[in-house]
């Protein structure tokens, strides 16, 4: 019980870190990074503690970093859903490191899971998992990032992301129509993020939007001293677009520190409850508004239809929308849509 109340504890402060994330730059940053690491550790061992009901289904879920709020606001649903029928869930950080979510899949699978349900960390280097649970007879339900090797997973459930970049680049277009510059924090080993890079892309094609400056990340303690050297380095900046909301909210604080809010527009994709209470007290300008909860629903629902011996659709794209300032009081800005 004491472990139970020290990790809510715990995770109350990662979570209002991240809605305190547009004043970034006054965060004593030692302290954030303890405590996200207390988290993290806190997750695991619960996971450690967690001991499959006799006779019932058990699951596993790996993502690529349990301490961003998507990544646990799909948990809980998943979780949610699973023990409405009596089975259990597994859950482990993959920590944003294959080589630690590889060795998480094995133990997973050797605690007997029978269908897992898999965020990568990196979309080609989880191969050797895929593999492994092809090996012992385990499904693979593929969520929110794509693996490389689509041979060896069910299904692949994720938003829309293309679409929620497109609609990120369609936005800034409408509002810069003469032209702007922007730069952009990506991360190339993440098949989503390369999505919602492309639709960005996409939309702004054959305009005068173009992208000036770009930074490629993996872990989150490098964003603000990325957001910073790029402010620095490029004077004529209009916009600035993470690849979700943490990130963003990250960029917004720079930019504010700076004191150039009032010359360039943060864009994001996530639409979580700190992203949309953002766009809604005038920080973020937009955020591409995504579901966790439908996209951890939907694949419990597959995993017990895999179970059931039914066929799954190979694919399933959620829609997306976008959170402005002129429809954010109308999207719950205090949860996940």
């Amino acid at each position: 019980m004491k472990k139970m109340i020290a990790i809510g504890l715990t995770m109350a402060m990662v979570l209002s870190l991240t809605a305190c994330g547009s004043t970034a730059t006054t965060t004593d940053t030692s302290t954030e990074s303890a405590v996200t690491e207390a988290a993290t550790e806190a997750v695991a061992e619960a996971t450690e503690a967690t001991t499959p009901k006799e006779g019932g289904h058990v699951f596993g879920y790996t993502c690529m970093d349990m301490t961003n709020p998507f990544h646990i606001a799909m948990r809980d649903a998943m979780q949610a859903a699973v023990e409405a029928n009596g089975d259990t869930l597994i859950s482990i950080d993959g920590k944003q490191d294959q080589t630690k979510q590889n060795d998480v899949i094995e133990d997973l699978i050797t605690q007997g899971i029978e269908v897992l349900f898999l965020n990568p960390v990196d979309s080609a280097s989880v191969q050797p998992s895929l593999e492994a649970c092809e090996a012992a007879g385990v499904k693979v339900i593929n969520v929110d990032s794509g693996v490389e090797d689509t041979s060896k997973i069910a299904t692949f459930i994720s938003s829309d992301n293309v679409t929620a970049g497109k609609q990120c680049g369609e936005d800034i277009v409408k509002k810069y129509p003469d032209g702007c510059n922007i730069c952009i924090i990506e991360n190339p080993l993440a098949d989503s993020v390369v999505q919602r890079v492309q639709g960005l892309e996409e939309a702004i094609e054959g305009t005068n939007c173009k992208i000036i400056d770009r930074k490629s990340i993996s872990t989150m303690d490098v964003v603000l001293q990325n957001a910073e050297d790029m402010l620095q380095a490029n004077a004529d900046i209009d916009v600035f677009w993470g690849l979700n909301d943490d990130v963003s909210l990250i960029i917004l604080g720079a930019v504010e520190s700076a004191g150039r809010q009032d010359d360039i527009s943060v864009y994001s994709v996530d639409g979580s409850p700190s992203g949309k209470t953002s766009v809604a007290n005038g920080g973020l300008y937009a955020t591409a508004a995504q579901s966790p909860v439908a996209i951890g629903e939907k694949a419990v629902e597959c995993a017990y239809d895999l179970i059931d011996g039914k066929t799954v659709e190979a694919t399933f794209s959620l829609p997306t929308t976008l959170v402005t300032p002129d429809n954010a009081a109308d999207m719950t800005p205090d949860a996940w849509n």
